[in-house]
């Protein structure tokens, strides 16, 4: 799961560091409350299984979200080839920042790794790997350390060799270099990180899909429950489903059964549509365990069906480990009646137009308001 994550420099983050902690806050009392479920009380980090991000139009918002992808791109594909794929990359420094920075902790059963890198356009600066505290590799100032994870593989010799190898300037991340070593400990923290799943608002709205392959078919048939279940939160008329092969080759349409009707998935709303298009992440956050974060999950939703969403399938026992973050404009979520307060998030500017990123926990609410999205509509929460 997603423990904290942290940016500096990037579009309209300035050079004070944001970190946004998905962790429960110390000395919060969880068992036996109606939180209970919000969070995994299981694991000694207490995560949280759902997080919901407030803010005005340009405060920043989709800018998180978009550092959050760029961070998972260069973990995964390197620091050069996130460069060429993105048009976006040349332009992501803010004007007052000499670098950007990102930090990004989580956690699976056994293990939690924390991985930083800060780097302006050209060269990486800085670059750390963690798990459970011991350094697998440290990177700074064009000095290579490497922790016993790594140097206890090698000989002296070879280990003084590697070292002077990865201590130079460097215009790759040092994690896509190292991957062709077989280490465990970065392969663990790998696999981690392919639990991320990442939807950007200009991505995915109104961009369907409406012809089913053979192999989503039979996703959608092995996975009828969870996904039947979905579906009747965001519209209880809905009983069953059926797929009926099209004129095309090997695809097919899907078919929702309401009384004693069919209806093509063509002719459906566009918020079917889209919790459609979504439907395999969503599945995922129950089956493995997956992190999904989606940009303006609220579009084309209604206010009671993403309500049910989080209170009747994210924020369960049903969830053990599963995490959905979103952002939103829809203000009747900011609700401490069904989400705690440290999983509200408030995004704002400050007076020079940097983006800051609180918990409505950090605000010091010492009792509940029915009502708190009215204080927000009023500015009380603003810098």
């Amino acid at each position: 799961m997603l423990l904290y994550f942290g940016v500096s420099g990037f579009y309209s983050f300035g050079e004070e560091e944001q970190i946004i902690d998905f962790r429960a806050k110390p000395r919060s009392r969880l068992s036996n409350t109606k939180y209970e479920d919000n969070f995994n009380l299981s694991s000694k980090y207490k995560p949280m299984k759902s997080a919901v991000f407030f803010g005005k139009n340009a405060s920043g918002k989709t800018n998180l979200f978009m550092a959050i992808k760029t961070c998972i791109s260069i973990i995964k594909k390197g620091f050069t080839a996130t460069q060429v794929e993105n048009e976006y990359f040349q332009n992501t420094l803010n004007q007052g920042c000499k670098s950007i920075s990102f930090k990004l902790g989580i956690s699976n059963k056994d293990n939690f790794f924390e991985f930083f890198i800060k780097f302006n356009q050209k060269d990486i600066l800085e670059e750390t790997l963690k798990q459970n505290g011991n350094d697998i590799y440290v990177f700074k100032s064009k000095k290579m350390l490497f922790g016993k994870a790594i140097s206890s593989l090698f000989k002296d010799e070879e280990l003084k060799i590697l070292n002077d190898f990865f201590s130079t300037k460097s215009t790759e991340s040092n994690l896509l270099k190292l991957k062709d070593f077989a280490i465990n400990q970065i392969e663990d923290f790998l696999k981690c990180i392919d639990n991320i799943v990442i939807y950007m608002s200009s991505s995915y709205s109104k961009d369907y899909s409406m012809d089913f392959t053979e192999s989503k078919k039979q996703y959608f048939k092995k996975n009828k429950n969870i996904i039947l279940g979905i579906l009747q939160i965001i519209d209880d008329s809905i009983i069953d489903f059926d797929f009926k092969q099209n004129n095309k080759e090997q695809k097919y349409d899907l078919l929702f059964l309401r009384a004693n009707a069919s209806f093509r998935f063509q002719i459906e709303s566009e918020g079917i549509k889209k919790i459609i298009q979504l439907m395999s992440s969503l599945s995922d956050i129950i089956k493995q365990d997956k992190i999904l974060i989606i940009d303006e999950l609220d579009s084309c939703i209604s206010t009671q069906a993403l309500i049910r969403l989080f209170n009747e399938f994210i924020n369960t026992e049903k969830n053990q480990a599963g995490q959905l973050i979103v952002s939103t404009h829809n203000i009747l979520l900011f609700d401490i009646t069904f989400l705690n307060s440290a999983q509200i998030f408030l995004i704002t500017k400050d007076k020079f137009l940097c983006t800051q990123v609180r918990s409505y926990h950090e605000f010091d609410i010492r009792s509940e308001k029915k009502n708190a999205y009215l204080d927000y509509l009023k500015g009380s929460y603003d810098e």
